[in-house]
């Protein structure tokens, strides 16, 4: 029936008609199809009488305000031709997909799938038209730069550029919650990076100008509408009265939609129920680990921490404390497997010998752990360590000191010292003081760089000796050899592939020859900055010297200069009741002697 006839039909439902047609033609439904021919669009707003629209003034629903009127109502009737299914591939490669609420619809388009002819642009609007009527969606509306997006999928096909693209093909107006009036505790996000240990202390840090609340207004939604024309609701805001007060450290900047509260300056909150400060100080008795934990309040939050806790049985910072801060003030011990970091330190008591510290300006009373610092002053050193530029000690017993400049008042017993500039002693009671001298290499392993680079030279020159010889022994062939070519040229006779052939690694050996001499010279390069930078270090090496104002000596104490370039050792014992104030090196032609006065000059000193 259908190949005598033309079936056209206007319907607003084509899946019914053409169930209608197949129940009357007692054709199978899956052997029909349709064309859409066109398509007559009408809407109106509540009772008002229906206006039919024309395809190309549908654009009018794109105007938001139009397209949310409460009362919109839009109906379709589509002029469609029956027809025998084709099974084309092109119905395939489509595929229509929407958000949970209905607002937009996207076609993704498999390119791969289709073949590129003229009329593809319009196949391809057919069939995505075609499922959009059997989802129940509306065509033609709300579908801004849709027919672009198709075009240029068109040139993809034609380009076969791309196996994939997608393009949204409607648009709807999606709903904007309301916002309910809230209360952000912005400065407590922090402590989602911090460890348990750290968020143990409740201790919060922020910066000057740093937004540490936001009061959040209530603010009234907008309602959206889907791409089937339904009117996506939105519920009104929750109020909540929030009554915040805050001392002169806190600055309000009030907008539109919040209300922010601003750090004035650097420090830790303090909430003290709906009340908000900025402080600066710390003040505690003691500091347990079970209580506070870690305390992370930055080396340049402007933190000042107090510990005050002077006792002989307890200590003030007890076990697995951990602490940073700008300034750090301990009356009491510091107690084992302790940490603690800060610009500047004050312990006025004792720490442990398994403690360690960082600063950059530390003064401890007595000293048994570990200190690295840029300045360290101490009363006592018992068996410490220490790492630092410059280093005063009043009394010090069996401790090691690394540092440029070392000053102690009273030396005892069974110390070691690494010193790169001077060591000063006020006097010497004690044995067995072991002072070593040594250039500063700043972790710069200046014996390996040199062994490194001396065999990577030695490999280069055995290489480059090769490479010469294989050179030196085929020179003479080689020119003979490329003189017979020439003269194959000048004939217009054809060359043999095997003179090319050996001319050419000739020319490799060459270049290969060149590119090693080139390699080497970097290495030498490197070695003659390498032996620079030694010479500087160890100029300054030769300046170092060991002064003891009493210029009285115990037994066993030694000292030992390093030089690495060439490597050389200068040693000496000092001897019981000798009297010598200053003991430096100094560099002869080949050697390097150990130098001794009786005095010592003031400059060395200051």
């Amino acid at each position: 029936m259908l190949e005598n006839e033309k079936i056209i039909s206007y319907t607003s439902n084509p899946y019914k008609e053409l169930l209608a047609v197949a129940s009357r033609t007692n054709i199978d439904i899956n052997e029909l199809d349709y064309n859409l021919l066109a398509f007559s669009t009408w809407y109106r707003f509540g009772n008002e009488e229906w206006k039919k629209i024309s395809e190309k003034e549908l654009n009018i629903f794109e105007q938001d305000e139009i397209f949310l009127k409460n009362n919109l109502e839009i109906k379709q009737e589509y002029k469609i031709e029956i027809i025998h299914n084709e099974n084309k591939n092109i119905n395939d490669a489509i595929k229509l997909i929407a958000n949970k609420n209905l607002t937009k619809l996207i076609a993704e388009i498999e390119l791969q799938k289709i073949t590129y002819h003229d009329k593809i642009a319009l196949e391809l609007l057919q069939n995505i038209y075609k499922k959009m009527i059997k989802l129940k969606f509306l065509i033609g509306i709300r579908i801004f730069d849709f027919k672009k997006q198709l075009l240029e999928s068109v040139a993809k096909i034609k380009s076969s550029s791309h196996n994939f693209t997608q393009i949204t093909v409607a648009k709807g107006i999606s709903p904007i919650q309301a916002q309910d009036e809230i209360l952000v505790f912005n400065y407590k996000e922090k402590t989602k990076n911090y460890t348990q240990d750290e968020k143990r202390s409740g201790i919060i840090v922020v910066d000057e100008n740093e937004i540490i609340l936001t009061h959040m207004k209530a603010k009234n939604g907008k309602e959206g509408r889907d791409l089937n024309l339904h009117l996506l609701k939105v519920l009104d805001p929750m109020q909540n009265k929030f009554s915040i007060s805050h001392t002169d450290a806190i600055k309000i900047n009030e907008k539109e939609d919040r209300i922010e509260y601003i750090a004035q300056k650097k420090g830790f909150v303090v909430e003290d129920g709906n009340k908000y400060d900025i402080q600066n100080v710390l003040d505690f008795q003691e500091l347990d680990f079970k209580k506070i934990g870690t305390i992370k309040a930055g080396l340049d939050k402007e933190i000042i921490i107090n510990v005050k806790f002077p006792s002989d049985l307890h200590d003030a910072i007890n076990s697995g404390i951990k602490i940073e801060c700008q300034e750090l003030n301990v009356e009491g011990n510091v107690a084992a497997n302790t940490f603690l970091n800060a610009i500047k330190i004050n312990i006025k008591g004792t720490t442990h010998s398994k403690s360690k510290i960082n600063a950059e300006e530390i003064y401890v009373k007595t000293h048994r752990g570990y200190i690295e610092a840029k300045e360290v002053n101490i009363d006592l050193l018992e068996g410490g360590k220490i790492k630092a530029q410059i280093v005063k000690i009043k009394k010090s017993l069996g401790g090691i000191i690394e540092a440029d400049k070392i000053y102690i008042d009273e030396l005892l017993t069974n110390n070691t010292f690494t010193f790169y500039q001077n060591i000063v002693l006020g006097k010497c009671e004690g044995n067995n003081n072991k002072f070593n001298a040594k250039i500063k290499s700043l972790n710069k392993n200046y014996t390996e760089e040199l062994f490194n680079n001396k065999n990577q030279i030695l490999q280069i020159d055995q290489k480059i000796d090769i490479l010469k010889q294989n050179i030196n022994s085929n020179q003479e062939e080689i020119y003979a050899l490329e003189k017979k070519v020439l003269e194959l040229k000048n004939s217009n006779q054809p060359i043999p592939l095997q003179y090319e052939k050996i001319i050419k690694d000739f020319h490799l050996y060459n270049q290969e020859l060149t590119k090693q001499q080139n390699q080497r010279q970097k290495l030498e390069d490197e070695k003659n900055q390498i032996l620079q930078e030694l010479d500087l270090l160890q100029n300054e090496l030769l300046r170092a010297k060991l002064i003891n104002k009493s210029g009285k000596w115990g037994n066993m104490n030694e000292i030992k200069y390093e030089f690495l370039h060439p490597k050389v050792m200068a040693f000496y014992s000092i001897l019981e009741h000798e009297e010598t104030k200053s003991i430096g090196v100094i560099k002869k032609e080949t050697t390097i002697e150990i130098d001794r006065k009786l005095d010592y000059d003031e400059k060395d000193i200051q």
